[in-house]
């Protein structure tokens, strides 16, 4: 039977040993960053200790010589890309606490879009408004009216913008078969065109809708994959 000893805390920690740890998180992750969550599962010191030491996450990331993103310089565009990537892995509307403490969900912290728009809620009503406004890649404006007939008047791609109308008003199901991310984290979503490109089928809302991988793959050649 093992003797019964006691953990002394250490003190004065070097900061290249704590740097180095960090690093360490990082390289088992496979990543060039790593964020607070993902150290306090796997560090030796935990997330705490790091701030206390260099008062801010992003610093201490630097010293570290890993990647880190400049939040004040995030066009909100970005900002809101990155929720509409974070809104189709989870197949439902993300909930605040989600953003931090889902891993690999967002790029950006949960504090960096409550910093740049007030709240969480605030952020959805803005993202909303965002997906809203302007014209996507599938509206046509006056000057396509008058394009001559037979020409396309729209591209194929699909912008990420409409992709993400398209999701959000299909509430992330699969249109054939129910397929979800919130039921099962496996299955990936596709946006597909209805009347297939192929067969003069145009980029806007009313011909796309949502499919899973497996659904969009069976119907083959009769729709093109986006």
């Amino acid at each position: 039977m093992s003797k019964f000893k006691v953990q002394i805390r250490r003190r004065n920690i070097p900061d290249e040993e704590i740097l180095a740890d960090l690093r360490r998180v990082a390289t088992e992750l496979k990543k060039d960053t790593c964020t607070k969550v993902e150290y306090d599962e796997r560090g030796n010191f935990g997330a705490t200790t790091i701030l206390r030491r260099f008062k801010q996450w992003n610093q201490a990331l630097q010293l570290a010589g890993l990647d880190f993103p400049n939040r004040q310089n995030v066009p909100d565009e970005e900002l809101f890309e990155n929720l509409a990537d974070a809104w189709t892995k989870l197949g439902k509307q993300p909930v605040g606490r989600e953003i931090d403490k889902t891993e690999g969900l967002s790029k950006f912290s949960l504090g960096t879009y409550e910093k740049r728009f007030g709240s969480w809620n605030k952020t959805l009503l803005a993202f909303e408004e965002f997906i809203q406004s302007g014209k996507t890649s599938g509206e046509t404006s006056e000057i396509a009216k008058e394009i001559r007939p037979g020409k396309r008047r729209t591209q194929r791609q699909i912008n990420w913008r409409l992709r993400a109308q398209v999701l959000i008003r299909n509430s992330c199901i699969c249109q054939m078969c129910g397929a979800s991310p919130a039921k099962d984290p496996s299955v990936v979503l596709h946006v597909d065109h209805i009347k297939p490109w192929s067969k003069g089928g145009e980029t806007v809302l009313e011909n796309l809708q949502t499919l899973c991988s497996v659904c969009n793959i069976g119907k083959s050649d009769a729709v093109d994959e986006s």
